[in-house]
């Protein structure tokens, strides 16, 4: 998956952190409970509209003892700026990185299978614990690059039940270089790919530079609604990737997604709440532009206005689904403006 740093695009490493000391265990978790703590109090400062310097002076004096994670608390709670009160179910951490500081002030890497946390306390006797961390066999060289690097890289720590896991976000070129290019890419593609996501369900169009339909795929999974977070989030990226992959071999250079935030849940109908709930727009469109990034193709998020209602339209037409409809008024949207 990717995310959107400063205008640029980061591939996201996990890898899970093993922690037999019950001590070293107490001390990882009571700091990542102060910073949940610390991001929900900088997003209630923060609706207070007071000076961010001023925020991470409070938190750094009142709940972690270090400015630099009061820093990246900051930072975690501007996420959720829009909405009117935080309250966080788990315990969590987050670095911002730091380029002159061995790539991460808080969080660094001495090896491929051991990383430095800094444990903050109160007398100012700050202190790094070493913890061994597994990650996948074809992210070791990317882990690797981090030791000692030139470049900043953001890492955070989450917990699932009683494991923990650690999460780094490196630049896509780093990222690139160990890992393959996604599929025989065309860079002559003469085709655009449109995309329709939803919870259950990723429509593509393929069409051609007059807005010919070329092409129809689509990829259902109605069981994630019963899957966890991590689970259905894993069948969707799979999903996208498999389409993603056709239209490259299939002569697509440009593809085209819908320019929107998560729905919000209006429905009166429980399952329709339930799927929306479980929709993650951000970690589609994050994964679907780590994927251009990787295949050096081009993507282009378009105003979906109306897309849905000349896809209703279009499908009494075309006798093809709504879904797969709009994504072709979306597709036909992009060409007609450009």
């Amino acid at each position: 998956m990717g995310r959107k740093r400063k205008d640029k695009i980061q591939a996201t490493i996990k890898g899970r952190l093993k922690i037999d000391d019950l001590v070293l265990r107490a001390k990882l978790h009571h700091l990542m409970r102060n910073f949940k703590d610390a991001v929900e109090l900088a997003h209630n400062l923060i609706r207070k509209d007071l000076d961010d310097n001023f925020i991470v002076k409070i938190i750094t004096s009142r709940v972690l003892n270090n400015s630099h994670y009061a820093y990246s608390a900051l930072q975690r709670a501007k996420l959720y700026r829009k909405q009117p009160y935080l309250k966080l179910k788990k315990p969590q951490l987050y670095s911002v990185g730091k380029s002159n500081e061995k790539g991460n002030r808080n969080i660094r890497f001495v090896s491929s299978n051991k990383v430095l946390i800094k444990i903050p306390h109160t007398d100012g006797k700050h202190e790094f614990v070493e913890f061994e961390v597994r990650f996948g066999r074809k992210h070791l060289p990317i882990v690797e690059e981090l030791i000692n690097p030139s470049f900043a890289f953001p890492a955070g720590v989450k917990v699932d039940g009683d494991k923990f896991y650690i999460y780094v976000h490196v630049p896509t070129e780093i990222y690139r270089k160990y890992l393959p290019v996604v599929a025989n890419v065309r860079n002559n593609g003469k085709y655009v790919a449109s995309f329709d996501l939803n919870p259950d369900r990723i429509c593509m169009v393929m069409v051609d530079c007059k807005g010919l339909l070329i092409d129809v795929k689509n990829e259902h999974f109605p069981e994630v609604i019963n899957y966890s977070k991590g689970k259905a989030q894993d069948v969707r990226r799979k999903a996208l990737k498999k389409l993603f992959e056709y239209a490259l071999n299939h002569n697509v250079g440009i593809f085209v997604a819908e320019k929107l935030e998560k729905p919000e849940t209006k429905s009166k109908n429980k399952t329709t709440n339930r799927k929306i709930s479980k929709f993650a727009l951000r970690e589609y469109l994050d994964h679907l532009k780590m994927l251009a990034e990787r295949a050096n193709v081009k993507l282009h998020l378009v105003d979906p206005s109306y897309t849905s209602t000349i896809g209703k339209m279009l499908a009494k037409s075309f006798g093809l689904d709504v879904h797969s409809c709009s994504a072709y008024a979306l597709a036909l949207k992009y060409i007609n403006s450009h």
